[in-house]
């Protein structure tokens, strides 16, 4: 045992060494052919968005290129069957995100929420090169001009427009519409069935990682061929990772809270983790589970509004928290402060921050709710009107606090009711009665009221 520890040890250095001439060589290898590789793309590539025909042929180029490079890494891996895939070099990252960006901006995707247009655009992107290799058509193909800005490929649905304002006016792209049809088209053509040769959409949606798989992606598919059935767009293998990282971001949050005693505290901590986790969680899905179609879009929206409803309850928590801090604070100074006041303005705040929160959220879903708010006419009249029993009772609350009639730890007596004043809320107004019962008056009814505080009794010599 003490030679084999002693052979161990000897060996780690001469392992090292060789891998080290073997790290060597492999770089002095690759390097001429990545440096004329470079030198390549960037004298060959010529974006030219100018006329249909230009922008054609610009679009399959830099789709073709991206290809070729999933292409090779995926030849590579299956030539030396590894479960791995061989590292990339930052030249071909840099490519591969000049490409990237080229396709991106050969589509009007204006149509997508900001946080899909990537993905979407690439699947977008090899779709029309299946549909294309499907049809036949080529960067010499002519189109045919519909009107003045609108082209169509003869024989398909492919449509391309010129943008007519903006700063890049002038340019030729795949219209919105087409872009909308894209996924039709390419069952229709058949180009979803499997054939001959390398389909770069099936394994871009097979493959986690995008354009740009992640080494331990390889991994994918070596899997059984049951863990690679589809499921929608995506594969088996893809939704249990899917659904591991959902239930990961659901449990882990009770896990680190489980041990504060405090009750808001512990609740801050979930919300505040849960938040956390799914802003994370949303990038690896779409970045390295490679979910896409429909399924990519479910999740996001998924992780999207526990993000928000995350963050909303971590604001509601906070805003009583500032309440009672500062009410804590003045009443330290002044024994007569009113704290109702405070805990009534830091409500009002923190809901109206959540409610910014929640619009937010659901313009970044990509639901137009400022042009619904801004189009809600006799809707919005009718909101308002169902509104009014809440906002008269807020505005009474304030008025009850301005009027300085009554505060908490008040004893009143009105109309039948007495008791002592134990909170001022945004609705309304709890007194504890004097058998122990507990009373809750909206504040708009208490502010019609006649009001006698019984507190504010003057002392009088010898009496109360």
């Amino acid at each position: 045992m003490r030679k084999m520890i002693r052979y161990a040890r000897l060996g780690r250095p001469v392992l090292g060494a060789l891998g080290a001439i073997l790290f060597l060589w492999s770089a002095l290898a690759v390097a001429p052919v990545r440096a004329e590789a470079d030198a390549a793309f960037y004298t060959d590539l010529t974006v030219d968005r100018s006329t249909p025909e230009h922008h054609l042929k610009t679009f399959l180029a830099a789709v073709e290129r991206s290809v070729a490079h999933l292409e090779a890494r995926e030849q590579a891996r299956q030539l030396e069957d590894a479960w791995l895939y061989p590292p990339t070099t930052e030249a071909e990252s840099a490519e591969l995100t000049l490409l990237k960006e080229q396709i991106l901006d050969s589509m009007d995707l204006t149509a997508f929420p900001d946080w899909r247009r990537e993905s979407a655009g690439l699947e977008t992107a090899l779709m029309l090169r299946e549909i294309f290799r499907r049809e036949n058509v080529t960067a010499n193909t002519p189109f045919k001009q519909l009107r003045d800005g609108l082209w169509v490929i003869p024989g398909t649905y492919v449509q391309v427009g010129m943008i007519a304002s903006g700063i890049r006016m002038g340019d030729v792209v795949f219209t919105a519409e087409t872009v909308a049809n894209v996924p039709s088209l390419y069952q229709i053509s058949g180009a979803s069935r499997v054939g001959d040769g390398f389909n770069a959409y099936r394994y871009f949606t097979e493959t986690p990682g995008g354009l740009e798989p992640p080494r331990w992606a390889g991994v994918a598919h070596k899997l059984p061929d049951f863990l690679r059935w589809e499921l929608g767009s995506n594969t088996i293998f893809q939704w249990l990772i899917t659904m591991l990282i959902l239930v990961a971001v659901l449990l882990i949050p009770p896990l680190v809270s489980r041990f504060i005693g405090s009750r808001s505290l512990r609740w801050f901590s979930q919300a505040a983790t849960t938040g956390l986790l799914a802003n994370h969680a949303s990038g690896v899905v779409i970045d390295q589970a490679g979910l896409s179609g429909g399924g990519a879009t479910v999740m996001t929206l998924v992780f999207l509004a526990l993000h928000n409803g995350a963050i909303v309850v971590c604001i509601l928590i906070a805003g009583e928290w500032a309440g009672n801090w500062v009410s804590a604070i003045q009443q330290a100074k002044d024994k007569t402060f009113d704290t109702s006041i405070v805990r009534l303005a830091t409500r009002v705040v923190s809901v109206m921050s959540a409610l910014a929160v929640i619009i937010y959220g659901i313009s970044a879903a990509g639901v137009p709710v400022y042009g619904i708010i801004a189009g809600f006419g006799v809707g919005g009249l009718a909101f308002a009107l169902a509104a009014k029993p809440t906002l008269e009772n807020i505005l009474a609350g304030v008025i009850l606090f301005l009027d300085a009639s009554i505060k908490v730890g008040d004893t009143i007596e009105s109309s039948g009711l007495s008791g002592t004043i134990e909170d001022i809320g945004m609705r309304s107004t709890r007194i504890r009665s004097d058998d122990g019962g507990l009373i809750s008056v909206t504040n708009s009814e208490l502010a019609d009221k006649v009001i006698k505080n019984v507190s504010h009794r003057i002392r009088r010599q010898g009496t109360v």
